[in-house]
C-alpha cells in the first residue's frame, strides 16, 4: 500500500490534534481550516508545550497568528522555510516533498 507523503502527514497531524481536543479535521494544507493558523498553534503545543504562548490563539488576525506560530517554531529550534504568507495563503511550500 502506497500512501502519498501529504496524506501520511495529514493523518499524523490530525492524530496529534485530536490528542489535545482540537475539533476540526484537516483535510488538506490549503483549506481554510489550516490557513487561520489555529491548527498549527495546537500542533506546536503538542510538540513543545514548554514554548507555548497562550496569546497566540488570542490573535484575531491570521497573519499575526501565523507570525506568532513561526516565532514559536523558532523557539523550538526548528529551521524555518515558511513565511507568514505561506501559511495564510495555503502555499504549496507547506507540503513540498522532494521526489
Amino acid at each position: 500500500m502506497s500512501i502519498p507523503p501529504e496524506k501520511i502527514l495529514l493523518r499524523w497531524m490530525n492524530f496529534q490534534l485530536k490528542k489535545v481536543g482540537y475539533k476540526k479535521t484537516i483535510t488538506n494544507f490549503s483549506s481554510k481550516n489550516i490557513k487561520d493558523g489555529e491548527a498549527y498553534v495546537h500542533l506546536l503545543n503538542v510538540l513543545a508545550l514548554e514554548h507555548s504562548n497562550p496569546s497566540i490563539l488570542a490573535a484575531k488576525d491570521p497573519s499575526q497568528r501565523a507570525k506568532l506560530v513561526l516565532e514559536h517554531a523558532d523557539r523550538m529550534g526548528c529551521k524555518r522555510y515558511l513565511t507568514v504568507k505561506d501559511i495564510v495563503e495555503g502555499s504549496p511550500n507547506l507540503t513540498h516533498f522532494p521526489a
